[in-house]
């Protein structure tokens, strides 16, 4: 196991307090005096390491989301088949973008505020998602379950579709101020839309 340097394990530690809050507390009413009294450090340390707690938050939610994309790639690959597999990755990416949200108990005027750095920082995680896709695709053609002439734009594009079916939500639970988005309506959609796509996709 590679050792972790000073840096490395206190930000560890103050993730996992992190965690602990928002799960308690939700991310509104959580202090940053809660978190640095669970590991006792000053408030003022913390600032050492990161802004404010949104930051806090951004960096630990990233951090297991890219631990459960591992495992939610696994599970998908255990489907029967293309349409199958991509069907479960994009709804159950949405459904844990929704969870994250609702146990954290995030405002939508706090998801306004940090959903530019939130996209900042998911690029990277974005290429590799991408990627996952582009493979599934292309095993799927060389099964002969689909023919399209570029798999990896295919793959950018079914990302880029779920993504801006979350965000209309966000978006349309903000202009009515209706509270919380309806993130089951774009799971849904993703199933309709994906549904659509390869059966335009086997005809040909």
């Amino acid at each position: 196991m590679e050792k972790l340097s000073k840096k490395e394990r206190i930000k560890k530690e103050i993730g996992e307090a992190a965690l602990f809050c928002f799960a308690k507390y939700g991310l509104e009413k959580t202090t940053l005096e809660d978190i640095s009294g669970i590991i006792g450090l000053n408030k003022a340390s913390l600032y050492y390491y990161y802004k404010n707690k949104e930051d806090i938050f951004l960096d630990v939610v990233l951090v297991e989301g890219e631990k459960y994309i591992t495992n939610l790639q696994a599970k998908a690959l255990q489907k029967k088949d293309v349409e199958s597999q991509v069907v479960y990755y994009l709804k159950e990416r949405v459904a844990y973008y929704k969870d994250v949200l609702n146990l954290h108990r995030v405002s939508p005027e706090t998801l306004n505020r940090i959903l530019p750095r939130f996209f900042e920082l998911y690029e990277r995680v974005l290429k590799s998602e991408i990627g996952f896709l582009d493979q599934i695709i292309k095993s799927g053609i060389k099964k002969g379950e689909i023919k399209i002439s570029s798999s990896a734009n295919l793959a950018a594009a079914l990302i880029r579709m779920s993504d801006a079916l979350k965000h209309n939500v966000e978006k349309q639970a903000n202009i009515n101020k209706s509270g919380k988005p309806d993130y089951e309506e774009s799971i849904r959609d993703i199933g309709l839309l994906v549904g659509l796509i390869f059966k335009g996709l086997k005809k040909n």
